[in-house]
């Protein structure tokens, strides 16, 4: 019994990647069965080693990309292994990436210590009112990331947006921020 089981997943792999030939030939069924069959998969798989957000988003963003490298798949071999050593790239550049913004941000607000700058709280109230300046979402965004200490992937997940979107506007708030204080220090 264990034979036919093995037998069986076996004929559902093979039957993806000829999805993927028959999707590449216009086959819109295809595709469909196709995605419905594999991203699931690369999902799941993906969500126990980097979480739900980037899992969700990298299972889509794979397949998207194995259509756009087509010619690259060689028939005969594990379509879905393929997908997912795409995503699993792409998961770890999402990884890095915001590990990288979480050190930049980290060495923001560690070159202002409270020995060298002594303008603390002129410079907390100039944020303060730049913060109450910002449209409601934003200020919720600024609220989870830096009071709440949430990551763009947890923030991502609670309010249904990707990872990358989040990050993305963390970023333009930030720089509004940054901008603002130094209109601040001018005046």
């Amino acid at each position: 019994m264990n034979t036919t089981a093995s037998n069986s997943n076996e004929t559902t792999r093979d039957d993806r990647g000829a999805w993927f030939m028959q999707a590449l030939r216009g086959d819109s069924d295809a595709a469909t069965r196709l995605y419905e069959a594999c991203v699931p998969l690369v999902r799941g798989w993906l969500r126990g080693r980097v979480g739900e957000s980037i899992a969700e988003e990298c299972a889509h963003e794979a397949m998207v990309m194995a259509f756009r490298r087509a010619e690259q798949f060689r028939p005969g071999t594990c379509f879905e292994s393929w997908v997912r050593t795409m995503a699993w790239r792409m998961a770890l550049n999402a990884l890095r990436t915001d590990s990288r913004r979480k050190t930049r941000e980290t060495a923001f607000f560690e070159q202002n210590d409270a020995e060298t700058d002594f303008h603390d709280e002129a410079v907390f109230a100039a944020l303060e009112r730049c913060v109450a300046e910002l449209p409601g979402e934003q200020r919720q965004l600024i609220h989870l990331r830096f009071q709440l200490d949430q990551s763009a992937g947890e923030i991502a997940a609670s309010l249904g947006r990707s990872r990358v979107a989040v990050a993305v506007s963390l970023t333009r708030i930030c720089k509004r921020l940054r901008s603002g204080l130094e209109q601040h220090a001018r005046l």
